[in-house]
């Protein structure tokens, strides 16, 4: 199947469609790993880079801390924010294709 990418940053020519249409993963998610008879919370979120998407993961702080409850709340902010700019800039890309097809 030949397509445009849309959800990449510079729509290129007509191409092979990639697996998954080219959309980048979103997603986010905080886990607590047990090391040593201690639990310490983690951050992870899907991150692209130029050979694909992998989980990143980002270490908050010990559970049970008041500050690793703010960190965890500053990072999940963080992560929402840039993932609604993100498809809020995929809507654009579509409409803007869709109305170019008018």
């Amino acid at each position: 199947m030949r397509a445009r990418y849309l959800h990449t940053r510079r729509p290129s020519s007509w191409e092979e469609l990639p697996p998954f249409g080219g959309n980048r993963q979103l997603g986010c998610g905080l886990v607590v790993r047990r090391i040593k008879g201690h639990r310490y919370l983690y951050f992870w979120a899907y991150e692209e880079r130029s050979w694909g998407s992998y989980r990143k993961w980002t270490y908050v702080g010990r559970v049970g801390r008041s500050s690793t409850r703010v960190r965890a709340h500053e990072l999940l902010i963080t992560y929402h924010l840039r993932a609604k700019r993100e498809v809020e800039r995929r809507v654009n890309v579509l409409q803007s294709a869709a109305m170019a097809e008018r």
